[in-house]
């Protein structure tokens, strides 16, 4: 960590350079505040480079019938995200790529009833639609699908480019440091916040702000499968609240189209037998998409380990962000990349209270490096055929 020898003097310190602690700074140095954010990896690392970059809109939440709070926070998310696309409001993200107009749902058979009565809910109203037969994708009529297809309220954006929309405007605001626990000790702030999900925790116990503090742990093993035949950005809808699987599109570095697939075929421990994920992946495409070509494909996982506040509602994911508060500093979590804008609100509510008030300084962090950005997992994979 280079300028250990100056101290650095700012109104915030934010600890963590994933996408809600980009959205942060942007949205605190608009407002005037000397803010600067510490990163000891990488620019967007960790969960935010891996997201499936779905902007959700609370509907995959519902699909056993029940509007829970859960979809209900996130149904406000999307008009939030098109605004800072359109570069309006207090975070511009004009300069950043939609990867997809919408998510889709792909109902089999059999299954419609329970979806027909759950987006007659007030909560969505005119924000879902099915799409008619002679309307589908011919990729998706090709593969086979029998049943229903609905388009959702749902962005998905490509979220390398919405890391470097929110990180170049602050470049060299974005400071690579070896560890927290030395950078605090040559910052000097008037507060702190950690937005790191997955090192909150060890740095609240190293700092002694541990009293009170409950994270949950949700792990995931990610399936990606590499030279797909199409684009696809869709929920397959089993009978459970939960997809059966999520599909994202992607494109590697050397121009290969990937699928990112998340949700219930990927739901186990992290370091279980990648076997397992591609045996539930390819018994779920078999189902859906029974004519669909998977000779050339190329397999791999990624381990992810969300990390959030624990969860003390009606659901097993915390329906909000969650802020752990100790004097001058705030531990965050997110809970899910669409909540970025919530936790920012929350955060400048506890910075009012707190009666901080922007000093319209810049921070001298000249002796000070700056964070590269992170790397796609795809383009770092080790990929196998089966």
């Amino acid at each position: 960590m280079a300028g250990t020898d100056k101290i650095l003097n700012a109104d915030i310190a934010i600890f963590g350079a994933g996408i809600a602690g980009l959205w942060l700074l942007s949205h605190l140095r608009g407002l005037g505040y000397n803010a600067i954010l510490l990163e000891n990896s990488a620019i967007g690392g960790g969960q935010s480079i891996a997201s499936q970059g779905i902007i959700h809109s609370g509907l995959k939440f519902t699909l056993g019938g029940k509007v829970n709070a859960l979809a209900k926070s996130l149904s406000l998310m999307p008009d939030v995200w098109r605004a800072a696309l359109g570069g309006e409001g207090p975070v511009d993200l004009s300069a950043a790529n939609i990867a997809a107009p919408s998510q889709q749902l792909l109902i089999p058979k059999g299954v419609i009833g329970g979806i027909t009565k759950t987006i007659s809910q007030k909560l969505l109203g005119d924000s879902v639609s099915e799409i008619l037969p002679a309307d589908w994708p011919i990729e998706i009529t090709q593969a086979g699908f029998k049943g229903s297809l609905i388009n959702m309220n749902e962005l998905v954006l490509d979220i390398p480019s919405v890391i470097k929309a929110l990180a170049e405007p602050h470049r060299d605001h974005i400071l690579k440091i070896d560890n927290a626990e030395d950078a605090l000790a040559h910052i000097n702030a008037k507060l702190h916040i950690f937005t790191a999900a997955e090192s909150n925790a060890e740095i609240a116990e190293a700092t002694g702000h541990n009293q009170g503090l409950e994270t949950q742990r949700r792990p995931l093993l990610m399936g990606i499968m590499k030279n797909v035949p199409f684009p696809l950005f869709a929920h397959l809808v089993g009978k459970s609240d939960k997809p059966v699987a999520t599909i994202t599109t992607h494109k590697a570095q050397d121009g290969a189209l990937i699928w990112y697939i998340g949700a219930g075929v990927t739901e186990r421990a992290k370091d279980s037998d990648p076997a397992q994920v591609y045996t539930a992946i390819k018994k779920a495409l078999a189902k859906y998409l029974p004519h669909l070509d998977l000779s050339g494909i190329e397999w791999t996982t990624l381990p992810i380990d969300r990390v959030e506040g624990k969860s003390k509602t009606d659901g097993w994911m915390p329906n909000a962000p969650t802020i752990h508060e100790v004097d001058n500093t705030l531990y965050c979590w997110p809970t899910k990349l669409t909540f970025a804008p919530m936790l920012c609100d929350m955060v400048i509510e506890k910075i009012g209270a707190k009666n901080i008030t922007p000093s319209h300084d810049a921070a001298d962090t000249n002796n000070w490096e700056n964070a590269e950005y992170a790397t796609a997992p795809w383009d770092t994979a080790d990929w196998t055929r089966l």
